[in-house]
């Protein structure tokens, strides 16, 4: 029973030796300045304004530099259904919300990323046309905030493989 404990430590001993030389920083330290030289392109109308505010609160943490790249967004309501269960109508609804982004490198004029994002939410379940009309403007802005996320994330992965 003494020699498999040791040889269990032992192989443990081994395996984080490995690892010694492996660096686990996070994604955003690492491309921290290219994601500071993205010029965000600011989105018409309230959820443009939304989504332009979170994703500049996600790219610019340390604050924005001197801009290299502009990132073009178009966000628009791919669908919005009503839900029904077993034949039943219901007040429930789905949005899809999709996001066409590009990245552009301002010295080439080439656009360096291009990528279609989507987010869905239900919402809708009160009885009140106000109350509809609330559920529907909270689950937009749930969703735009979403998508602001997604994008920064995606344009993160772009940086962190051309870095690599």
């Amino acid at each position: 029973m003494l020699s498999f404990r040791k040889t269990i430590a032992a192989v443990a001993l081994l395996f984080l030796a490995a690892c010694s030389n492996v660096s686990m920083t996070p994604l955003i330290s690492a491309n921290i300045e290219d994601l500071a030289a993205v010029n965000v392109i600011e989105v018409s109308g309230r959820d443009g304004q939304l989504y332009s505010r979170q994703l500049r609160n996600r790219l610019y943490v340390n604050g924005m530099q001197a801009p290299n790249y502009d990132l073009v967004s178009r966000i628009t309501v791919a669908s919005s259904s009503s839900l029904s269960v077993k034949g039943k109508s219901s007040t429930l609804k789905k949005m899809t919300m999709s996001n066409n982004i590009e990245l552009l490198d301002r010295q080439t004029g080439e656009v360096v990323l291009r990528e279609t994002l989507s987010a869905g939410a239900t919402f809708g379940v009160v009885t009140s046309y106000f109350g509809q009309d609330e559920s529907e403007r909270n689950g937009r802005e749930r969703l735009v905030k979403l998508l602001a996320e997604r994008t920064a994330r995606r344009v993160q992965l772009y940086f962190s493989s051309q870095n690599s």
